[in-house]
Parts: structure tokens; C-alpha cells; sequence
């Protein structure tokens, strides 16, 4: 048992900015930190349900929850996955080799490419949680797509890495041989909480989950060389934003024709 908190505090420690305690890494926490990342997603949920009941008992207007639901999974998380879409953003507008897109994944400067990348996301997600209808079936659906995302993205690190060194090499070269399957529970788990909510909604958040998967690997691969850090986060952010179009789709669609 002890074992397990500290593969979850790692994952929390690591991929989040919520205070955790000090613990010595050991080797169950390093094989199964990636397993536990979707528990992190599952905190991110949690803290917008809680906003969500506290506007609803101040009666905030409802912009103020689009703001809320777009910048708070990114201030908890710490910006780190978005970091990864901005490093990768700028890689892939560079039209380089791929080794030079590696080594733009790893210098820390942000180029202009990044700041229009994010500039460009953060509006798109902001509009598309204000175009979702505020209840909380949608609410819990939308918890939902931060912890597949992150399944997604622990899956995309599982994959050949592109260098020799960086986090998503160690994390891939540690992790235990089961943690593909217990991500796999985490998906399924999810999906399955999803399709009590809305069977629609989480149909297309599959395959907005499993198209993002394929094409990131698909670009690590051709255009990098492998898998790394960077590019797993930009995994996180892309499907987090794909399946929320999905949510808006198909609340859209069941509001229309249903």
C-alpha cells in the first residue's frame, strides 16, 4: 500500500502543482508514476465540480464558468502539458530535419509559433465551453475528458522514445509491464462513467481520444524520429480540446434532433 501512495504522489508531484508530501522515489513509483497520471486528471474534475456548486449557489454568470473550466485545469496542471503543445508547435512550424526539431522540443526559449499556438488554443477551448449548455451531466463529462486525456498521454509515452535521454525516455524505460493495461482500465472506466452521462457524448470521445493518439504517434514517428516528453503533452492538450468539440457536438446534436 505504501508503495502505491508514493507512485501516486510522484504523479501528482510531477504533473501537477498540487501541494504533496516528501517522498524518496522508489522503484514501484517510477515503473507505475505513468499509470497513476489519470488520477490527476480525475483531481482536475473534481476541483471544477467544485466551482461549478459555488457558482451555482453565488449565481455567477455563466462566461465566468468558460473562463474557470479553461484556465484552471492549466494553473493546476502547472502548464506542463501545455508547455509540451508550445514546444511542439514551435518544432513542427520550424519545417526542419527531424533533429533539429528535437532540439527545438528542448531549448526553453518560446518562439513565435508557441505564443499564436496557445494564444489559439486557450480561445478555442474557452469557446467551445461556452458553447456548452452549464448542468451537471455536461459538467461530469467534461471531468471526464481530463482524465482520458491523460490516459492518452500516458499511453503516448509508453512509446519508442526519439532520444536517448529527457523524462519520457526514463519514465518509458521504468515503467512496469502492466501499466498499458491499467491505463487501459482507466480508459475504459472513464468511458464507461461517460456513457452513463451521455452514450453519444462518449462515443465521439472515444474516437476523438483514439484520433489524437494516431496522429501524434504518427507525427512523433515521421517527424521526430520517436516519442518524447513534449510530445506526450502536446497528446494531453490536443485531445482534451478534441473531445470537448465532441461534447459540444453531440449535446448539439441531441438538442436539435432528440
Amino acid at each position: 500500500m505504501k508503495s502505491l501512495w508514493t507512485a501516486v504522489v510522484a504523479a501528482f508531484s510531477t504533473f501537477s502543482v498540487f501541494p504533496t508530501p516528501r517522498i524518496e522515489w522508489d522503484e514501484f513509483s517510477l515503473k507505475n508514476v505513468l499509470a497513476a497520471l489519470p488520477l490527476v486528471g480525475a483531481a482536475v474534475g473534481g476541483f471544477l465540480c467544485l466551482y461549478f456548486w459555488l457558482s451555482g449557489l453565488l449565481e455567477l454568470p455563466a462566461i465566468l464558468s468558460a473562463v474557470v473550466f479553461t484556465i484552471l485545469p492549466v494553473a493546476l496542471s502547472g502548464g506542463i502539458h501545455m508547455d509540451g503543445f508550445a514546444d511542439t508547435v514551435d518544432a513542427l512550424s520550424s519545417h526542419a530535419e527531424p533533429e533539429k526539431k528535437r532540439a527545438i522540443l528542448k531549448d526553453p526559449h518560446c518562439g513565435a509559433f508557441a505564443v499564436i499556438g496557445v494564444g489559439c488554443y486557450l480561445l478555442s477551448y474557452f469557446g467551445l465551453c461556452a458553447a456548452l449548455p452549464l448542468d451537471w451531466k455536461t459538467v461530469g463529462l467534461l471531468c471526464i475528458t481530463h482524465v482520458l486525456s491523460r490516459a492518452v498521454g500516458a499511453l503516448l509515452s509508453l512509446l519508442p522514445s526519439g532520444s536517448e535521454t529527457g523524462m519520457q525516455r526514463a519514465f518509458r524505460d521504468s515503467a512496469s509491464k502492466g501499466s498499458v493495461w491499467i491505463l487501459i482500465a482507466w480508459t475504459v472506466l472513464a468511458l464507461g462513467g461517460a456513457a452513463v452521462l451521455s452514450p453519444l457524448a462518449a462515443g465521439g470521445m472515444l474516437l476523438a481520444g483514439a484520433a489524437v493518439f494516431l496522429w501524434v504517434r504518427h507525427t512523433a514517428n515521421k517527424q521526430f524520429g520517436g516519442m518524447s516528453g513534449d510530445l506526450a503533452g502536446a497528446g494531453v492538450t490536443l485531445s482534451a480540446i478534441a473531445m470537448l468539440l465532441m461534447l459540444v457536438l453531440t449535446e448539439r446534436a441531441v438538442s436539435l434532433w432528440f
